[in-house]
């Protein structure tokens, strides 16, 4: 999953039909309709895949979406690169990663430090390293001017798959996920080409004026296959325009997966991530509120994305393996009671973009008093029956433990409906899993 800031986009994935698709679907958020993409000239020229990734850059009406990477229909780990012109549809092929190929790694767009250069970061996920397959834990840069890719120190902790990742500034994140000693709660971030430990997940209840309400977390529960995204405003050469409540600030947020024991977790559960204040301090570290939970048990690969510019979130997709389902609903969430600026007056419009950073613009110390408490705990019974469907049999991933079979699904209803968090169209053309962040 990607976006502009019109459309949303997914691409590939395991759905109902197959383990590993070219399937390709475009959302138009002011219509609230989905276009099939797929055997049009649109349509994706990679191989069929599941479990692979894609990114967009944070700038202002930039075109170009990247991605590749993910498992065959046979299982074979790939390491193919492509970008997406969003606007005008086309395809081109680049510069193949290097080092081996893989499924479900961690995908980031990150500007330099010194503001000038983009760049794309791929590592961990899992594929063939000297003739075994296995969890990885190197990371590399893909160099967009010169098409080229540059390998990194690797992640200092375990090797690992599907991991939560995002990036925010000039800094790029990674952590959690499953290796081979179980489901971790590690967190890291790359700054300047070293790694540096950031902090254990541990997410903490913070009152609606940013106090902390107990020194003991709410959670710290591992977790593995959920979703994740950044949101920073406003975007490099987005104009300030001219509301009393400008969008501002800095976040990332991971959302649902598996817990620490690689099955469902109770609730969708959903966090925030503070960024530190210095991000090449070693002694400086983020932190984690928790927020609510989206509706129902949580959802191992769900996918996600944000309309870049705004703080509108879309979450959809994923499989309930508590109750054996396939999802295709998509859900909307309003996060801009976190991003606003009350400080902000009354000016007209800039004539020119905003100044381009590097560093998180100006994180808030606190939580912002208006964070949204009312979203529904369970799916309102608007949800079409046709939404939910069978687990497909035929998915292979060491990253499921399904081993009790897959039930036939049944829709899932109650719960209402709330200005955080609304339900959009479901896509409807077949259940769809295993887009996370990408190509999942």
């Amino acid at each position: 999953t990607f976006a502009n800031e019109t459309h949303g986009f997914l691409l590939t994935g395991t759905t109902s039909r197959s383990s590993s698709t070219t399937d390709f679907y475009m959302y138009d958020a002011s219509a609230d309709e989905w276009t099939e993409l797929s055997e049009t000239p649109s349509e994706f020229p990679g191989f069929a895949r599941s479990f692979g990734y894609g990114v967009v850059l944070n700038e202002f009406e930039h075109p170009k979406a990247y991605l590749g990477f993910g498992a065959s229909v046979t299982g074979e780990r790939l390491n193919d690169f492509w970008s997406f012109d969003m606007v005008t549809h086309d395809w081109e092929r680049l510069a193949s990663l290097p080092g081996p190929p893989r499924r479900h790694p961690a995908m980031n767009a990150v500007k330099s430090s010194d503001g000038d250069i983009w760049e794309i970061h791929v590592g961990l996920g899992d594929g063939p390293l000297n003739g075994v397959l296995q969890n990885l834990g190197d990371w590399w840069i893909y160099n967009i001017e010169s098409d080229s890719w540059t390998q990194q120190p690797d992640l200092p902790g375990e090797t690992r798959h599907h991991p939560f990742y995002f990036s925010i500034g000039s800094m790029s994140y990674g952590g959690l996920g499953h290796g081979s000693s179980g489901i971790y709660r590690d967190w890291y971030r790359l700054v300047d080409g070293e790694w540096i430990f950031d902090s254990p997940f541990e997410s903490y209840e913070i009152t609606n004026d940013g106090t902390v309400v107990s020194d003991e977390p709410l959670t710290t529960e591992a977790r593995v296959a959920g979703t994740q995204f950044a949101i920073e405003l406003p975007l490099t050469g987005q104009s300030s325009g001219g509301t009393s409540q400008q969008l501002s600030g800095s976040l990332g947020f991971v959302l649902s997966g598996d817990g620490d024991n690689h099955g469902t977790m109770s609730t969708g559960e959903f966090h925030l991530f503070y960024p530190p204040s210095s991000a090449d301090d070693m002694d400086s570290v983020g932190r984690w509120g928790q927020l609510p939970p989206h509706p129902g048990v949580s959802r191992w690969a769900p996918g996600s994305f944000v309309l870049r510019g705004s703080a509108r979130a879309f979450f959809t997709s994923g499989y309930d393996r508590r109750n054996g389902e396939l999802f295709n609903d998509l859900w909307e969430m309003d996060l801009s009671p976190l991003f606003v600026d009350d400080s902000a007056t009354d000016e007209p419009a800039s004539s020119s973009p905003s100044a381009s950073s590097s560093e998180p613009s100006q994180a808030p110390t606190s939580v912002p008093t208006s964070i949204p408490t009312n979203i529904p705990t369970s799916i309102p019974t608007s949800v079409p029956t046709e939404m939910l469907t069978e687990m497909p049999t035929n998915t292979d991933d060491n990253d499921s433990d399904n081993s009790s079979g897959r039930p036939s699904a049944s829709p899932t209803t109650g719960g209402g409906s709330s200005s955080s968090l609304r339900l959009a169209t479901g896509f409807g053309f077949g259940a769809t899993a295993a887009f996370v962040c990408l190509l999942l």
